[in-house]
């Protein structure tokens, strides 16, 4: 089992053998980063139909790792994401992470290990927390953004780095009349810019995969296809590929281990 305690949400995923996913789940963090992994790790069991003891191992990614008490194995995020990213999609040797409070980009090796990374350095301008706030300030729900985006016909792209100021060059653009589709675009061509920056940085590669809670957005995957010039991997499992990650390699830790190795089962976890 991995679980990727973000800042925003925690995801988890569930797998047999470190090959099959079985289940995942995903709920808000709300600060309670060992309380909500609890309840992830109750849904995982349940949609899986298995018991706690039978759950061998748990690695925990994100923010939160350490807040666990019950994992065997904590693991960077970067880590997670990029070995998450080519379970998914084999071929991958660029991973581009786009989260709540931070966005990475990773080079991924042919052995699919991590070869070089760059996270942003500036502000939440840079990351999906940036999406949120728009959503809210121009009274869009999330799961419409990307509807409304994909029917843009002149983007005006935000270039301020810092999420005020950003909002500021917002209110100027309905002052001015731009159309609300162009402006949500832009807010996402926005983001793929500055991801492309990190990308150039480490050096691009193809295959590229996007991980992290903008992949279930399609205006984002155009957004950033069309600023690499390359066809970017992204897929509804997409959001959960730290907790794959994590699944996997905590997997690989337990069978270099060997059948002598103890190691406790989950069952404080739950219950």
């Amino acid at each position: 089992m991995g679980l990727d305690l973000g800042s925003g949400s925690t995801k988890g995923a569930l797998l047999e053998d470190g090959v099959r996913l079985l289940a995942e789940a995903r709920l808000p963090t709300r600060g309670q980063p060992a309380a909500i992994g609890h309840q992830i790790v109750e849904r995982l069991v349940e949609e899986a139909n298995v018991l706690p003891g039978e759950v061998r191992y748990l690695a925990t990614t994100g923010f939160g790792r350490y807040a666990y008490p019950e994992r065997h194995l904590q693991l960077s995020d970067i880590t997670a994401s990029a070995r998450g990213a080519v379970f998914l999609f084999p071929g991958t040797r660029h991973v581009v992470d786009i989260g709540a409070q931070s966005s990475r980009s990773i080079a991924v090796t042919p052995a699919g290990k991590v070869g070089r990374f760059k996270m942003n350095e500036k502000c939440a301008a840079g990351a999906g927390r940036f999406v949120e706030r728009c959503s809210k300030y121009l009274q869009v729900p999330l799961e419409e953004i990307s509807a409304k985006a994909l029917s843009a016909r002149s983007p005006k792209t935000i270039s301020s780095v810092c999420a005020v100021l950003a909002e500021t060059e917002i209110i100027n653009n309905i002052s001015e009349g731009v159309a609300l589709p162009d402006i949500l675009m832009g807010v996402l061509l926005s983001l793929a810019q500055r991801g492309h920056a990190l990308m150039r940085y480490v050096g691009i590669e193809p295959e590229v995969t996007l991980v992290g809670g903008l992949v279930g957005c399609e205006a984002m995957v155009r957004a950033l296809e069309q600023t690499v010039k390359l066809p970017v991997n992204a897929n509804v499992h997409g959001p959960y590929a730290a907790a794959i990650g994590a699944a996997v390699l905590g997997y690989t830790r337990l069978t270099k281990a060997g059948p002598a190795a103890s190691v406790a089962p989950l069952v404080g976890a739950v219950g």
